[in-house]
């Protein structure tokens, strides 16, 4: 390859990131003020919710590690939905240096209502997309994050 085409690989990708990062933030934005935004719910503290949910029981590192998100973030946000009452922290069974997060009932009544909605508003930003498009571009973002994702 010539110090050319390495230039504009490099800006090839460059773009792709770029615009990458711009769908994914515009697919959260929409879903935000479609769906949580009424709700007073943060992204972050939907995927903490659904992440939770999905597990029914889970370990705080274990729900940061899913969610994205630091351990930190997830104190913050874990506070939030806790003075609401949609979840619970418990010390961990085996552990009591560990804590495991649980959905109250109320919790769980919320996601049940939210799952659809966004289901919906994740439906409505990829609606363009033929089928085998977003067949092809859901198989390119599972190989990238598996790429990323693998031990170096």
């Amino acid at each position: 390859m010539t110090a050319t085409q390495d230039v504009a690989a490099d800006s090839t990708a460059t773009e792709t990131v770029l615009h990458l990062h711009r769908a994914a933030n515009a697919v959260r934005q929409h879903v935000e003020q479609v769906v949580l935004r009424p709700r007073q719910l943060t992204w972050t503290g939907f995927v903490v919710l659904r992440t939770v949910w999905a597990a029914r029981r889970m370990e705080t590192r274990h729900v940061a590690e899913q969610a994205g998100i630091s351990k930190a973030t997830l104190t913050g946000v874990v506070d939030t939905l806790s003075g609401r009452g949609l979840v619970r922290r418990s010390p961990h069974p085996d552990d009591g240096r560990l804590v495991v997060l649980q959905l109250t009932r109320k919790g769980q009544r919320l996601i049940r209502e939210l799952l659809p909605e966004s289901q919906s508003a994740e439906v409505f930003a990829l609606s363009y997309l033929e089928p085998a498009q977003l067949a092809v571009v859901t198989t390119a973002l599972r190989g990238m994050i598996a790429h990323l994702e693998r031990p170096r």
